[in-house]
C-alpha cells in the first residue's frame, strides 16, 4: 500500500513539472523561436510603463507626445502597445555576412506576445491591404502575406513578409519561410537552442537582451579590409576566436546596467581579449579632455572569467536622465535663433542712417 501510495506521489509530482515546463515554454516566446544564430528580445510592457518615464522624468513634454502618440495608434488599429508584453526576433544567417549580404543570406523571425487581440491586428492589416493579401495554409495555422507581384516581376518567399497568429496571445511576423518555421518549431521541430537562450536572458533585470553565434566569415571579411601593420592583424587574430557575443541593458531601481560580453575558445583566449581591452581603455582615457568623459570611460568593468570576457557599466538614473533631457535643447535653441534675423535689420538701419548723415 505505501509502495503504490509512493509510486502515485512520485507520477503526480512528475506530471506538475512537466505542466510546468510547458507553460514555461508557452509564456517565453523565446523558446517558441526557430533554428536562429542571434535572439533578441525587447520586455516591451516594462520599457513602456517603467523604464521610458523614468528616462523622461526631466522631459514631461516629450513624455506626454508618446503618450499621445500610443493613445492615437489604439485608436486607429484598436491595439493597445502598452498590453504587448514581449516581443523577440530571431535571426538565422544562411549565407556569408558581410557588405554583400542579400535578403536570401538572412531569415528574420519577430514574436509579439501580449494580452491584446492578435485577431484584431490580422483585421486592421486585411483592411490596410484591401483584401489583396495572399492566403495560405500551413501546420493547421493561416499565414498572411503579400501577394505576389504582377508578372515579369518576381519576389523570392525570402522576401516576402508574412505574418500568422500562433496563438491567442501571439503573433508571428517574418519572411514567409520562418514564419512556417516558427509553426514547426511550435510543434516541437527544429526550435531554437535553449543555450543561446539562456545567453541573452542570464541578466535577470535586463528589459532587452541579445545572444548571437559569430560566424568565421565575419572575420574572415574583416581581414580583407583591415590594415597589413602588426597591431591590426593582431586584433584581428582574437577577434578570431570569438564564439559567440551577447549583450543586455538592464534596470535597477537607481542604476541603469548595460553588459556586453564574447565567448571565445578557452580561458587563455579570453584573458588575452581581456588584456587588451583594458589596454585600450586606458589609451582611450588619456587622450579625452574632459574628466567627466575619463570618469566615465574608466567606470567600464572589464573582466574575463573561464572563456568569457564581459564589459559592464552601471549608469545613475539622474545621469540618464540629463543626458536626455539636454537632447531636447536644440530644439530651444533653434527657435531662439530664429528670432535673432532682427539683428541684421538693425545693422541696416544703423547703416542708412549712416548714409544719410553723411549726405
Amino acid at each position: 500500500m505505501n509502495a503504490r501510495l509512493r509510486s502515485l506521489l512520485i507520477a503526480t509530482l512528475l506530471t506538475i513539472l512537466a505542466g510546468a515546463a510547458q507553460v514555461f515554454a508557452q509564456t517565453d516566446p523565446l523558446s517558441a523561436l526557430p533554428t536562429s544564430d542571434v535572439v533578441i528580445f525587447v520586455d516591451s510592457r516594462r520599457i513602456m510603463t517603467e523604464i521610458i518615464p523614468r528616462v523622461l522624468a526631466k522631459d514631461p513634454a516629450t513624455l506626454a507626445k508618446l503618450t499621445g502618440a500610443l493613445a492615437e495608434v489604439n485608436q486607429k488599429t484598436g491595439i493597445n502597445i502598452l498590453s504587448i508584453e514581449r516581443i523577440v526576433c530571431g535571426v538565422r544567417l544562411l549565407g556569408p555576412v558581410g557588405p554583400k549580404t542579400k535578403k536570401e543570406d538572412v531569415g528574420i523571425t519577430i514574436i509579439v506576445r501580449g494580452d491584446f487581440n492578435p485577431e484584431g491586428l490580422i483585421a486592421f492589416l486585411k483592411k490596410e491591404g484591401k483584401g489583396k493579401q495572399h492566403e495560405e495554409t500551413y501546420g493547421g495555422k493561416i499565414i498572411y502575406s503579400e501577394p505576389p507581384p504582377d508578372p515579369p516581376r518576381t519576389r523570392t518567399e525570402r522576401a516576402t513578409v508574412a505574418v500568422t497568429v500562433l496563438d491567442p496571445t501571439t503573433l508571428v511576423i517574418g519572411d514567409l519561410p520562418q514564419v512556417r518555421a516558427t509553426i514547426d518549431a511550435a510543434a516541437g521541430n527544429g526550435r531554437v537552442d535553449e543555450a543561446l537562450v539562456r545567453l541573452a536572458t542570464r541578466d535577470s533585470s535586463a528589459v532587452i537582451g541579445m545572444a548571437g553565434n559569430v560566424p568565421p566569415s565575419v572575420a574572415e571579411d574583416l581581414r580583407q579590409g583591415a590594415p597589413s601593420d602588426e597591431m591590426a592583424q593582431g586584433i584581428l587574430k582574437l577577434v578570431g576566436m570569438i564564439k559567440q557575443i551577447f549583450a543586455s541593458i538592464g534596470a535597477t531601481e537607481t542604476d541603469f546596467n548595460i553588459i556586453t560580453g564574447m565567448r571565445l575558445g578557452s580561458p587563455e583566449q579570453a584573458q588575452s581579449i581581456s588584456d587588451m581591452l583594458l589596454g585600450i581603455r586606458q589609451q582611450v582615457s588619456a587622450k579625452l579632455p574632459g574628466q567627466n568623459e575619463r570618469d566615465l570611460i574608466n567606470s567600464l568593468q572589464i573582466s574575463a572569467q573561464n572563456d568569457e570576457v564581459q564589459i559592464r557599466a552601471d549608469i545613475k538614473n539622474e545621469i540618464v536622465q540629463d543626458l536626455v533631457a539636454s537632447m531636447a535643447k536644440p530644439g530651444k535653441q533653434t527657435t531662439t535663433m530664429k528670432a535673432t534675423p532682427g539683428k541684421p535689420r538693425t545693422t541696416t538701419k544703423s547703416r542708412r542712417g549712416r548714409r544719410r548723415r553723411g549726405r
